[in-house]
């Protein structure tokens, strides 16, 4: 009797985990992958800790102002924030496959 028991628990615990992972394909389907660097434009230094609002995500640059995110296929558009430097917004291709270099202006 045991064994029926666990038996049955184990198959609903991988009945659960293999309906969590069903996830819209669309969705997914959807999505690229982008990169960049966010760097000041009159210097041409990295920005490290930059703020980038992509659709509903807030991402920051790393510590070589590096950034990578997945983002809607659609065209969308990133703004960009950071202390002492103008924002800027900058438009996402939907096709374009290059890294994305963001030019901050100083106040």
């Amino acid at each position: 009797m045991k064994t029926h028991i666990i038996t049955f628990i184990a198959i609903l615990i991988t009945s659960i985990a293999i309906a969590g992972n069903n996830t819209n394909i669309k969705e997914k389907d959807n999505t690229k992958l982008i990169s960049g660097k966010v760097v000041d434009k009159v210097s041409g230094e990295e920005i490290a800790g930059a703020e980038i609002k992509i659709d509903n995500k807030v991402i920051y640059t790393d510590l070589n102002g590096n950034f990578i995110t997945s983002v809607n296929s659609t065209k969308t558009e990133a703004f960009v924030t950071f202390v002492s430097y103008n924002d800027a917004k900058v438009n996402i291709e939907s096709f374009s496959y290059t890294a994305i270099v963001i030019e901050l202006e100083s106040k």
